[in-house]
């Protein structure tokens, strides 16, 4: 601890001086305070609109999750599935942005599927894949598959597949290598065929469907040469 002189200890003994000090700070900081107190109003405004859009955006998501109760009923029981995919595709609009509204539109998007609307579901599904979740965007991509491959678009439902049998691991990793030996090659790709009818092979040996595998794979390898 800094040790008190002589001087300063007579300057807090005596009030006029210290009454003085006080005096001469606060002329120097008399030119800032329009500033000052303006800063403390912005400061108190921000953190304020902060409360205040945290508290709407919580009470805004409760409200979106009782109202996602109402409607999934409606998408289990006997409503036509058209008419629950208008009351999704209402709610997804009016809830933007919650937790409801994406769980939402990812059930709109099976909806739209198993209405084999491929197009608009295909839609549905690009907007829910946002980078942030590895695992969900795998999930989506996968279901966004099946949707081209509904629509006879063969390559981009395997370009699209890709990446989810890079981060999928078994026992579901076969079946997606499977999926893309198929889709390759009916995109008449057999090069790209091979390669995942190859993998397969790789994979722990399945006895029964090895030779499936090495017939598929030596016919895509013929394939591919001509």
């Amino acid at each position: 601890m800094a040790k008190t002189t002589p001087r300063r200890k007579l300057a807090l003994d005596n009030p006029e001086e210290v009454l003085n000090l006080v005096q001469r700070l606060l002329e120097r900081v008399k030119p800032y305070a329009k500033w000052l107190g303006l800063a403390g109003v912005v400061i108190a405004v921000g953190l304020g609109a902060w409360g205040i859009n945290a508290r709407i955006q919580a009470s805004r998501e409760e409200k979106a999750a009782a109202a996602l109760s109402l409607v999934t009923p409606k998408v289990d029981l006997k409503v036509p599935a058209i008419a629950a995919a208008q009351d999704l595709e209402k709610f997804v609009q009016e809830y933007a942005g919650t937790p409801a509204a994406r769980e939402a539109q990812l059930l709109r998007a099976n909806l739209l599927y198993r209405l084999q609307l491929f197009n608009e579901a295909a839609k549905a599904y690009e907007s829910l894949l946002d980078g942030r979740d590895p695992g969900w965007d795998t999930l989506v991509n996968e279901s966004l598959s099946y949707c081209y491959e509904g629509l006879g678009n063969f390559k981009k439902a395997a370009q699209v597949l890709k990446p989810v049998a890079e981060q999928i691991s078994d026992p579901l990793k076969s079946e997606v290598l499977r999926r893309l030996a198929m889709l390759y090659e009916q995109a008449k790709e057999p090069k790209e065929a091979a390669v995942y009818w190859r993998k397969l092979l790789e994979q722990p040996p399945d006895v029964a469907l090895a030779p499936y595998f090495q017939e598929k794979l030596a016919a895509a390898e013929a394939g591919s040469q001509k």
